[in-house]
């Protein structure tokens, strides 16, 4: 097959020739380029803004891997004063929009009407303060006017 068209080829004038090996060097350079050459300029285009959200990433899990490593160190606190912080929080963060009932290890926090700033605030007073995780929440959110708040409960465990 291949000497046929050697042999086809050849047959032709020069000039035809030319044009064939032209139009087959250009085929070759579109295969390149869309095979090869585009998808890397263009993922050389796309690396500093890729590698700007990786380093952001990255930051990011250092500071939370710092605050780990905080929360690691941190004394152990008693039941009594873990209990005593924790009500403290909700008392002072949520006012009247929740309630918290302790049960040895376990508080239970039923919100009526808290909202999404103040809940933030409430959940990272309880873990850095007294050492209370979230390990299980029913929450929804609502609107009361032109404010949404949260209504559920939530349950947390105090790690000591």
């Amino acid at each position: 097959m291949i000497s046929q068209w050697r042999s086809h080829l050849q047959a032709l004038p020069e000039k035809d020739r030319t044009r064939i090996q032209l139009l087959g060097l250009v085929f070759i350079g579109i295969l390149l380029w869309f095979g090869n050459i585009a998808p890397a300029l263009k993922t050389y285009q796309e690396a500093p803004v890729l590698l700007a959200q990786l380093e952001k990433q990255s930051e990011s899990l250092k500071a939370l891997q710092a605050q780990a490593i905080a929360l690691q160190k941190a004394p152990r606190i008693k039941v009594q004063d873990a209990t005593a912080l924790l009500q403290q929080s909700a008392t002072e963060i949520l006012g009247n929009g929740a309630k918290l009932n302790l049960e040895a290890t376990r508080a239970t926090l039923t919100l009526t009407s808290v909202s999404a700033e103040g809940l933030a605030q409430f959940l990272g007073a309880a873990r850095t303060q007294a050492h209370a995780l979230p390990i299980e929440a029913k929450l929804q959110k609502t609107k009361t006017g032109s404010q949404e708040v949260w209504r559920g409960t939530l349950i947390l465990s105090l790690n000591l």
